[in-house]
C-alpha cells in the first residue's frame, strides 16, 4: 500500500506575473542571465502522479557556446539577456557521431530519441523539471549525466517529467561536449583537455545560483547518470576541484576504469590534426587549424580522459585505490547481465553457445581494453590467468562457455569496478550504497533467451516508463507487467529517498510512501548490497572471489603493488620495513 503526503504545489506571484506577461500556460523565474519561461506539464499521463502538472523550463544556456576560439576552452559565462526568455523547446545537441534512433511504439523511443530539432556546437544547454517553483520549497536536485560512452547522447532524450511528477524532487538534465570536442588532449594552461568535464561543473555552478529561484535545495544536490554518464560521476567525484558542488553521488552501470591520457602528452590531438590535414610542426598552428575545421570532421568514437593534471591528479586506479575521492554519499550499482547483449555481435556468439577455442582466441583483443588501463599494463599477462578464473578446463559446453564469458566481461568491465569505487568511498565513512539491478523486463521478449537483466534496462525503471499512459491516459503506454510498475515505482522511491536524506530507506518529505525491502549500508567490511527486482532482498560480498581477481589479481599483473589497506602499508609492514633498516644499519 501507498500513501500520498504531496502536495499540489503553488506558484504565488510568479503565476500572477506570467498572467500579466500574457505567457500561455508557464510561469516566469528569474536566473542570474535573465528570467526564464517555462511550460505546465499536465500529469494526467502518468499513473500514480502526486501532482496534476509540473513545470519544464528546456534549453537554458548554462554556458556560452564553446565555439570559434573557445573550441576546448573551459566553459565561459553565457550572455544574459533582456526581457523573458522563452524556455519551452530544447536547445541543441551537441555534435555526435552518429544519431540515435529507436522504433515508435518500443520503450526504447523513450530514451533513445532526440526531441531536440538540431545539432550545434552552440549546446551547453539544460533542462529542469519541478513540481514547485517556490524559492522557499527546499527541494533535493538530482542533476541527469546523459550515457552513450561520453560520445554521443543528448539531455532531452530522458523523460524526467515522469519521476518529477511522482516525487518531491527538481530533476536537471544537462548536456556536454561529447568525444574529441570534449576530451582532446591540449597545452593550454587553463585547462587539462577534460573541457566535458569542466562542463558538467559549469552545470553544477549554475545550479548553485540558480536552482532555488526554481524549488530547489543548492545543499543537497546529487548526481547521477548511467554508463557513460556514470563515468562522468565516478570523474567527478574523484576530481577535487568538484567539491562542494554536490552531496551525493549515483552511478548506474559505469565507474570509470577508463584508459588515460597523461597531461602533456598530445599524441592524440596530433593523430587528428593528421587525419584532418593540420600542421603538427607547431601547438598554436595546430590547434588553430584544427579550430577552423567543422566539428563533424572531427568527431571519433573514442573517450580517453586526461590525468595527471589538476582536475584528475592521478591515474584512475590509483585514485581509488588511496581513497583519493571527494567524500560524498554514494549509491551505485550494475545489472546481473551487462553484456549478455553487448557481446552478441560476435560471430559465432548465441543461442547455441560459444565455442570454447573462439573464446580463447578472442579474449586477448577484449581484455586489451583492461590492461590499457594501467601504464605498464600487458594484456598477455592476464589472458591465462582469467581463463583460469573463470573457465573449468574439463568443460567445452559452448553453453557453459558462452555464459562464463557474459559474466567474466559484465565483472571486469562493471562490477568489480564499481566494487573498488564502493570501497574507496566508504573509507571515508560516507553513506554508500551498492545493488545488483535483476529484473529480465518482460516487453524485450524479442532477446535471446540467455540474457538476464542487460545494461540500460535499469534506466526504464529509473525514469518511471512502466507507468506512462497513452494519449488518452486511460491505458498502459507499454506492456510492462503489474510487477514490473511496482518495481519502477521502488526504484524511483529508493533514489529520490537517497537524494532527499542520503539513505534510501528514509521516506522523510516524500510524496508517497512504499513498503521496501531494507536496503543495508554497503561497509568496507560487510560488503551488503541489494538485489533489485520485483522482490529485492539483501544480500553480501558479491561474487567475492572474481572481485578479488580483478580489484587485487590483475593490477599486481598490471604492475600495481597492493598493500594492506588499499594505498598505504599496514603498520606491521612498515614496522617490519624500519626493523630491517635498523638491522643493517647495525651490521
Amino acid at each position: 500500500m501507498e500513501r500520498r503526503t504531496g502536495k499540489s504545489s503553488g506558484v504565488g506571484k510568479l503565476v500572477a506575473l506570467a498572467a500579466l506577461l500574457g505567457l500561455s500556460g508557464g510561469v516566469v523565474v528569474p536566473t542570474t542571465r535573465g528570467d526564464v519561461s517555462g511550460l505546465e506539464f499536465p500529469t494526467s499521463s502518468i499513473w500514480g502522479a502526486v501532482f496534476d502538472r509540473i513545470h519544464t523550463f528546456k534549453g537554458i544556456p548554462y554556458a556560452a557556446p564553446p565555439v570559434g576560439n573557445l573550441r576546448w576552452r573551459p566553459p565561459q559565462d553565457p550572455a544574459g539577456w533582456t526581457g523573458v526568455r522563452d524556455a519551452t523547446e530544447y536547445g541543441n545537441r551537441c555534435p555526435q557521431i552518429v544519431d540515435a534512433k529507436a522504433p515508435l511504439g518500443s520503450p526504447l523511443y523513450e530514451i533513445l530519441t532526440y526531441r531536440s530539432n538540431s545539432s550545434s556546437e552552440d549546446c551547453l544547454f539544460l533542462n529542469v523539471y519541478t513540481p514547485n517553483v517556490s524559492s522557499s520549497a527546499d527541494l533535493p536536485v538530482m542533476l541527469w549525466i546523459h550515457g552513450a560512452a561520453m560520445v554521443i547522447g543528448s539531455a532531452d532524450t530522458y523523460p524526467a517529467e515522469v519521476p518529477t511528477s511522482l516525487h518531491n524532487v527538481v530533476m536537471v538534465t544537462i548536456n556536454y561536449r561529447l568525444g574529441n570536442l570534449g576530451f582532446l588532449p591540449t597545452l593550454d594552461a587553463e585547462t587539462d583537455g577534460n573541457v566535458g568535464l569542466l562542463d558538467m561543473v559549469k552545470a553544477l555552478q549554475w545550479v548553485q545560483d540558480n536552482i532555488r529561484n526554481f524549488g530547489g535545495d543548492p545543499d543537497r544536490v546529487t548526481i547521477f547518470g548511467q554508463s557513460g554518464g556514470a563515468w562522468a560521476v565516478s570523474l567527478l567525484v574523484m576530481s577535487p576541484e568538484t567539491r562542494g558542488l554536490y552531496r551525493r553521488a549515483i552511478s548506474q552501470s559505469g565507474v570509470a576504469g577508463l584508459t588515460t591520457t597523461r597531461r602533456g602528452d598530445i599524441t592524440r590531438t596530433e593523430t587528428l590534426a593528421a587525419r584532418v590535414n593540420c600542421t603538427t610542426a607547431s601547438f598554436d598552428r595546430m590547434m588553430s587549424c584544427l579550430r577552423s575545421k567543422p566539428a563533424q570532421d572531427l568527431l571519433f568514437l573514442e573517450i580517453i580522459p586526461i590525468v595527471g593534471g589538476r582536475f584528475l591528479p592521478d591515474d584512475l586506479w590509483d585514485l581509488m585505490y588511496k581513497k583519493r575521492v571527494n567524500e560524498v554519499d554514494y549509491l551505485l550499482g550494475t545489472t546481473d547481465d551487462e553484456y549478455g547483449m553487448l557481446l552478441s555481435v560476435i560471430p559465432g556468439f548465441g543461442e547455441d553457445g560459444l565455442n570454447r577455442t573462439v573464446f580463447e582466441a578472442i579474449l586477448p583483443a577484449q581484455l586489451q581494453f583492461d590492461a590499457d588501463q594501467f601504464p605498464k599494463g600487458n594484456v598477455s599477462a592476464i589472458v591465462q590467468p582469467v581463463i583460469d578464473q573463470y573457465m573449468d578446463p574439463d568443460n567445452d559446453d559452448p553453453i557453459y562457455t558462452r555464459d562464463q564469458f557474459i559474466q567474466l566481461m559484465t565483472d571486469c568491465r562493471y562490477t568489480a569496478l564499481t566494487v573498488f569505487m564502493a570501497q574507496a568511498v566508504a573509507a571515508h565513512n560516507t553513506r554508500v550504497y551498492q545493488y545488483e539491478f535483476q529484473r529480465r523486463t518482460s516487453v524485450f521478449s524479442e532477446r535471446p533467451s540467455y540474457t538476464k537483466a542487460a545494461h540500460g534496462d535499469d534506466l526504464f525503471y529509473t525514469f518511471g516508463i512502466p507507468l506512462m499512459r497513452d494519449v488518452t491516459g486511460a491505458s498502459w503506454k507499454y506492456s510492462f507487467t503489474q510487477e514490473e510498475r511496482d518495481l519502477s515505482l521502488d526504484m524511483m522511491a529508493y533514489w529520490v529517498n537517497f537524494a532527499t536524506n542520503g539513505d534510501p530507506n528514509d521516506f522523510t518529505e516524500a510524496a508517497r510512501m512504499r513498503n521496501l525491502a531494507t536496503w543495508p549500508r554497503y561497509m568496507t567490511s560487510s560488503k551488503s548490497y541489494l538485489k533489485l527486482d520485483v522482490t529485492s532482498s539483501a544480500d553480501v560480498k558479491i561474487r567475492e572471489s572474481n572481485m578479488k581477481f580483478w580489484n587485487e589479481e590483475v593490477p599486481r599483473l598490471m604492475g600495481k603493488e597492493i598493500t594492506t589497506g588499499g594505498g598505504e602499508k599496514s603498520t606491521w609492514s612498515i614496522l617490519l620495513v624500519t626493523f630491517s633498516a635498523v638491522l643493517h644499519l647495525l651490521q
